[in-house]
């Protein structure tokens, strides 16, 4: 956390000279090359400035094993006052409590042995409906099979691996004693294929949490996928708020109670008809 000494973004200058795509290019290949990700801000969008150039230089950065094992952090660009930089405060909260979640469709549901037969038969379910209607319950019933599915194959896949990787730990303690076991050569060579498996599977599901193109699956990134998905979460999480006054709310209750009013004054104005 710190001053970079540049930008990152277009956007993170303003009323200076038109930022050149070299200015940004090896700031941006460092993060990549190296799997660190920005922690979210709020407050001051610029943290330096000449009194007539506004810059965002200074911020913090994390990899992904900071990202995955410490608790949701923000930064908080305080008033510069004296200086011609912002000093920066980072907080740590706890994550929020997430309500129920919709259905997401992951890629690897589409390799299981089960899918095809569980599309057909949601799609040719009974229905008393037509055209669109009925189109619109064949959908229903094939997202309730692949529901299912999900729910019964790909539920708790890091547990999975943790059980296979401590099983297969207590076989090969076994082999070391006995390398001659044919049993146990066969079982160590079954678990290391289903290590494999899930292993891929995990990283399946996190590049498609994390929305990540430009890195591969199957090159062990993971951790990386994981460290990204939960910066978006991040990312897209209102942690605080400003009301009208000025004050600045931070606890969940006070957010959710200055949005609902804020929408229901909204929805009690009236909309002057245009002639």
């Amino acid at each position: 956390m710190g001053d970079f000494n540049t930008i990152l973004h277009q956007e993170d200058r303003m009323h200076g000279s038109p930022v050149q795509e070299y200015e940004t290019r090896d700031f941006r290949e460092f993060l990549m090359n190296t799997g660190f990700c920005e922690v979210k801000t709020f407050g001051r969008e610029y943290t330096w400035t000449n009194s007539h150039t506004y810059s965002k230089i200074d911020r913090a950065i994390a990899n992904a094993d900071w990202m995955i094992n410490m608790t949701t952090q923000v930064v908080h660009i305080l008033e510069p006052h004296f200086s011609d930089h912002s000093p920066l405060s980072i907080s740590f909260t706890e994550s929020p409590k997430r309500g129920g979640k919709p259905f997401k469709f992951f890629n690897c549901i589409a390799e299981h042995t089960q899918f095809q037969q569980a599309v057909e038969e949601g799609w040719n379910i009974q229905t008393n409906r037509k055209n669109m209607g009925a189109i619109w319950d064949k959908l229903k019933g094939v997202k309730q099979n692949l529901k299912r599915l999900n729910t019964e194959q790909f539920i708790g896949v890091d547990k999975k691996i943790k059980e296979v990787r401590l099983h297969l730990q207590e076989v090969q303690e076994k082999l070391s004693a006995d390398y001659l076991n044919t049993m146990l050569m066969e079982e160590e060579r079954e678990l290391k294929c289903q290590l494999e498996k899930w292993s891929g599977i995990e990283e399946s599901i996190y590049k498609q949490k994390s929305r990540i193109q430009w890195l591969k699956e199957g090159d062990s990134n993971t951790a990386y996928f994981f460290a990204s998905m939960k910066h978006r979460y991040s990312q897209n999480h209102i942690r605080n708020l400003k009301n009208d006054q000025g004050e600045r709310l931070h606890t969940e209750a006070e957010i959710i109670k200055e949005i609902t009013g804020y929408m229901r004054i909204l929805g009690t104005s009236t909309i002057p008809c245009l002639p």
